[in-house]
């Protein structure tokens, strides 16, 4: 290509951004004067009508879901402040920060004989429900032979056992698993403290 070409094509590319630019501006400068008719917003007349008017609330038709639902369970038990004091929580999967746990293991000092008893709804446990040939609470009446012997924590059947010198007391109320243990109370002491837990 020769230079006067050259020179030519690159006035006509000024040329044209130019015009283009100018048609631009002269569109852009001329959209306020143009003719417009008249337009009335209707969302701000809606909001005001929808304030003014009473709520309408759609019909119930037939039972709610949730009314079946059972509450959530409660994963941490604690004892009464007159009972005991917490000395450390701590999160089932080991955290102690500020990150919540759903569950937590709770050591309490027990006010009246300084005992520490830990407190804890385990994950990944069996529920704990009578063996067969154990005695079931729920079979014999007050005063009989076997109910000396049976454990029970809030009413419900629990088993003891001891381990490395730690007694535990394992039982299942309302679908969740908890167990309290202590390395110096007795299976019967642990139980009544148990049974304070809220």
């Amino acid at each position: 290509m020769s230079e006067e070409k050259r020179a030519s094509s690159r006035r006509l590319e000024i040329l044209l951004t130019v015009a283009a630019s100018a048609l631009g501006v002269a569109f852009f400068a001329s959209v306020p004067y143009w003719p417009r008719e008249p337009f009335s917003n209707p969302v701000p007349a809606f909001i005001a009508q929808s304030l003014a008017a009473p709520a309408e609330k759609a019909p119930l038709r037939g039972p709610s879901v949730l009314a079946s639902a059972r509450p959530a369970p409660d994963l941490n038990l604690g004892l009464p402040d007159d009972v005991a004091m917490i000395v450390r929580r701590t999160g089932i999967n080991g955290e102690t920060g500020l990150i919540p746990t759903a569950a937590s293991i709770t050591t309490f000092r027990l006010r009246a004989s300084g005992d520490l008893v830990s407190v804890a709804a385990p994950t990944g446990i069996e529920p704990v429900v009578p063996a067969r040939g154990d005695p079931d609470p729920r079979g014999r009446g007050p005063g009989s032979a076997s109910e000396a012997s049976v454990l029970r924590v809030h009413g419900f059947y629990a088993i003891a056992s001891v381990d490395r010198g730690n007694t535990v007391i394992r039982w299942t109320e309302r679908g969740v698993t908890y167990e309290i243990s202590s390395r110096t109370l007795d299976p019967a002491r642990l139980v009544e403290v148990a049974n304070k837990l809220r």
